[in-house]
């Protein structure tokens, strides 16, 4: 899924809501953050408990 959207003046930017539904993830939900190659990388980061539970965030949080 692709979707189109701008950074403000802040560096803050909207992540559009039909990629928020398919990710499950809403006001308040924790992402990591990274670049890999030029590219920004967002990752959904924490479940119901606050435990990361994707394997590359985990990796991404040592480098």
């Amino acid at each position: 899924m692709t979707a189109l959207s701008c950074l403000t003046p802040d560096g803050q930017v909207t992540i559009p809501r039909s990629i928020m539904k398919s990710l499950g993830i809403g006001g308040g939900s924790s992402l990591l953050i990274s670049v890999n190659n030029g590219k920004l990388i967002l990752i959904k980061a924490e479940d119901g408990e606050g435990e990361i539970k994707n394997p590359v965030a985990k990796s991404q949080l040592k480098a």
